[in-house]
């Protein structure tokens, strides 16, 4: 019974050294801290914040995704994101933020995949769709852009940067009149837009 006594002891003990260390530990004001050095400018700082936390692991990776992002540290700034990804597979906020770093390193294929990757979970996100048209357009494939500016277009007929871009796609394929349709769209949202005009013209 002694030596039972004096492990039972030896536990509380060491127990008692090493949980008020641990619950000093207040992730909301561990955040709260970060979000203020944010505010500030001060980015390392609130990187610097958020590593003595335990726990959380995908919202820290999240976090730190976004501040190594605004501090221009791309290659770390994608390095947390991946990981938050590889916490919350099916999470559209993490590939999200992972966009921003990808398309900063100009790398084109990767943000591609993530684009993907997120219509994938999110079939109708306006914003991935139009992105994701933006690439094929520039890359001149433009069937492939038709099929990712006319989903956005039919979800935001009054919206000017989508049927701005569905017309000129339909002109370099040679569909004139949906072309024009779409061009005088977008001069009853923007009256004196002169890429609407210009494509107009080339039309007559």
């Amino acid at each position: 019974m002694g030596l039972i006594n004096k492990t039972i002891g030896s536990v509380l003990f060491c127990l008692a050294i090493t949980v008020p260390a641990w619950s000093q530990v207040d992730p909301a004001q561990i955040f709260s801290n970060s979000y203020r050095y944010e505010a500030s400018g001060d980015y390392q700082k609130a990187i610097s914040e958020l590593t003595v936390l335990n726990g959380y692991d995908y919202h820290k990776s999240l976090r730190l995704g976004w501040l190594y992002y605004l501090a221009k540290d791309y290659g770390s700034s994608e390095k947390y994101y991946n990981q938050a990804i590889g916490l919350a597979p099916q999470s559209v906020e993490a590939l999200l933020g992972l966009c921003a770093p990808l398309e900063a390193q100009k790398k084109t294929d990767d943000l591609e995949a993530a684009y993907k990757k997120i219509l994938s979970l999110d079939k109708s996100n306006s914003k991935i769709n139009y992105a994701l048209g933006n690439i094929y357009y520039y890359r001149k494939d433009f069937a492939q852009a038709e099929k990712y500016f006319d989903l956005v277009q039919s979800m935001y007929p009054f919206d000017y940067y989508s049927n701005l871009m569905c017309a000129w796609t339909k002109y370099f394929l040679g569909k004139k009149n949906d072309a024009q349709r779409l061009f005088n769209i977008v001069l009853i949202i923007s009256p004196t837009d002169q890429s609407a005009k210009d494509g107009l013209n080339l039309l007559k």
